[in-house]
């Protein structure tokens, strides 16, 4: 567990689970074509990187993590990773997982009901799940008195994504019942949640993927959610995983995320990275690095 500071903002990270991920398999080139991002490419890469973010073996870590965030004002959790007693046959690393994320949750001393907002940066399976919990054979609210903020093309698109595909499962198990408990907000991006954090557009990963932005004093931070997945990807914006939706659009995203924040000292969190409390983008020849905060 690791918590860390912006200005007055107090950050803890709760991990539910963690996997390597190996990108020659589950990336492809700005054409779609997967050999287009080839072994020695990442084995070149992967030197100019934190080696806390591969495995013994170089594969990418991803880690699945909520992040609690106590403002001057509020309780934010953001994204909640893969959740408890899921039926997810299309993902079967996360089908019916039994993880102890209730009881880390208690160990960043959050209690469930003390929350005031979820934010969700988009409505992809491993950062909706424990929107919910399973009571009684009925999936209920986790957090009973927060308001679940949703970006409104985000909620718009995965609710018409059909049986049968990543996305309709976790839809109507983690956030129609926030829904049917008349716990969530439609939001739209740039929505300041209070006057320290505000959502940050960042699509392309999905339609309405968004970050959040958090200014407190002479410290800010950009919690990235999905736009980059890996390391690679800041000297390699047009490799993207295969989960993307519109892959030219996040491309476009990811190019314009790097030329504004590197060499800002603004902090850069982004999901999955096994540094959880981020790092800073430093402007190199042939991409950027990535220095461990």
């Amino acid at each position: 567990m690791t918590t860390f500071q912006v200005g007055a903002v107090s950050v803890t990270e709760v991990v539910e689970t963690a996997m390597p991920v190996p990108v020659p398999l589950a990336f492809r080139g700005p054409d779609g074509d997967a050999d287009q991002v080839d072994a020695d490419q990442v084995a070149a890469l992967r030197a100019r990187y934190p080696a806390a973010l591969f495995t013994a073996g170089g594969d990418p870590l991803l880690v699945f993590r909520s992040h609690v965030l106590r403002t001057p004002s509020s309780v934010i959790v953001l994204d909640t990773c893969w959740g408890n007693h899921k039926e997810r046959l299309l993902d079967p690393y996360a089908h019916r997982l039994h993880t102890p994320y209730l009881d880390r949750l208690a160990a960043a001393g959050t209690d469930p009901a003390e929350v005031d907002y979820v934010f969700c940066t988009h409505l992809h399976q491993d950062h909706v799940g424990w929107n919910t919990r399973l009571v009684d054979g009925t999936w209920v609210p986790t957090f009973p008195n927060a308001a679940y903020l949703f970006v409104a093309a985000e909620y718009e698109h995965f609710s018409t994504v059909p049986a049968g595909t990543h996305g309709h499962d976790s839809f109507a198990d983690s956030v129609l019942p926030v829904v049917t408990a008349g716990r969530h907000r439609l939001v739209e991006p740039g929505f300041a949640i209070d006057d320290t954090v505000r959502i940050e557009p960042l699509p392309g990963h999905t339609p309405g993927h968004s970050g959040l932005h958090v200014t407190s004093g002479s410290q800010e931070a950009v919690f990235t959610g999905d736009l980059f997945h890996v390391a690679h990807q800041f000297a390699r914006p047009s490799w993207h995983i295969v989960s993307e939706h519109d892959a030219a659009r996040a491309t476009q995203t990811r190019r314009a995320f790097l030329a504004r924040y590197a060499d800002t000292g603004v902090r850069v969190v982004p999901a999955h990275f096994n540094l959880p409390a981020g790092g800073y983008l430093e402007s190199r020849p042939g991409g950027y690095a990535y220095a461990p905060a």
